[in-house]
């Protein structure tokens, strides 16, 4: 979980701001304070010049500024424990002891005068069509103590989450299968699956063997859960180099394709000209997933500008076109519009698969 630098105010101490109950209330009632949770604020600049995850974060971070945080679990925890997911979590999921208290809370109310923050809004975030929403809390029943921390040094916080492994079980099975599959993809170690002469996966807290995770499944009490998890970690492969290909692996199997292999160098005759995402060899079809992160990545580590990287990526697929292969690529939008995909992939001659694998 990246949090961004942020300046929270708190009541009614106001130890974290140096002001007072009443100016944070009507900081909130002008607009240029918002309010995260009661009693926790903002800047309504800072909300509004980040990123829906940034915002996140902070969301999650909030709940440490007045003392200690209850013990993070489920989608949240994994983000705190360094994971990335398919899609951003509408609710920050926490612990708590108190059956009566197990729910989600009522939707925030960020803004205390919607007209100031929109005019502050098209001056820092002129692409934002509308004021973002806030998120809601969802508390879960469970008493086990966190015995991992996550400290924020931007924010001067630290954050408790539950254990990795009670996480993993609590967790894998209630997920969609493409999400499980990008939480797998990330915790298996760089070894497992095929070798990659490309080395990309850091030593993480959370890596976990194959026979770890399966014995973790065997733990859960109901065959169903078991089954779920079962089957994205038979499905689950620690070559895939970011969500979009985890992602990417996940939707084409449940479309009932053919499954690709993952990381194809393309040689030439003087040696590799490619190492692609995804390859088809019954088809001699190599596929590359588009995310705005490939190129924002390329363009950090190159120092070359945008156009440059796309203008050298156009000239390698020619040079992959060349030596007979057939190119496929996919954007974002088109996994979460998975008909636009399932025509993409047919038009390219993407064989189907046997077995279709859960939604």
């Amino acid at each position: 979980m990246e949090f961004p630098e942020a300046t929270f105010r708190s009541s009614p101490t106001g130890s974290r701001a140096g002001a007072t109950a009443w100016e944070l209330h009507h900081g909130y009632k002008r607009g240029t304070l918002i309010r995260i949770r009661h009693g926790v604020y903002l800047p309504a600049e800072q909300w509004l010049s980040v990123n829906g995850w940034e915002r996140y974060a902070l969301t999650t971070a909030s709940l440490a500024v007045r003392g200690e945080t209850p013990v993070f679990c489920r989608e949240t925890g994994l983000l705190l424990w360094g994971l990335k997911l398919a899609g951003l979590p509408q609710t920050v999921e926490y612990l708590t002891r108190h059956p009566d208290q197990v729910g989600r809370t009522a939707p925030p109310r960020l803004y205390g005068d919607r007209g100031a923050v929109e005019k502050l809004g098209k001056q820092v975030a002129p692409d934002l069509s509308m004021l973002p929403t806030g998120f809601r809390d969802a508390k879960r029943l469970g008493t086990r103590t966190g015995n991992w921390s996550v400290v924020s040094e931007r924010l001067g916080l630290r954050l408790r989450v539950q254990d990795f492994d009670g996480l993993l079980i609590d967790t894998i099975h209630r997920l969609p299968f493409h999400n499980a599959v990008v939480v797998l993809d990330q915790v298996l170690p760089q070894d497992c699956g095929r070798p990659t002469s490309v080395a990309r996966k850091p030593v993480a807290p959370y890596i976990r063997s194959a026979e770890h995770l399966a014995g973790l499944c065997a733990l859960l009490p109901k065959s169903a859960q078991r089954e779920r998890m079962a089957e994205a970690l038979a499905f689950a492969d620690s070559r895939a180099e970011s969500v979009g290909e985890s992602f990417s692996r996940a939707v084409i199997a449940r479309l009932g394709f053919e499954v690709p292999d993952l990381q194809f160098h393309v040689m030439g005759p003087y040696g590799e000209v490619a190492r692609t995402d995804f390859y088809w060899p019954r088809r001699k079809l190599v596929g590359e997933f588009d995310g705005h992160m490939k190129y924002t990545r390329a363009r950090e580590l190159s120092g070359k500008s945008i156009e440059e990287v796309v203008t050298e990526e156009k000239a390698r697929e020619d040079r992959i076109r060349e030596l007979g292969y057939g190119v496929i690529r996919w954007e974002w939008d088109e996994l979460t519009r998975p008909e636009r995909l399932a025509a993409k992939l047919l038009r390219a001659g993407v064989p189907r698969a046997r077995r279709f694998p859960p939604a």
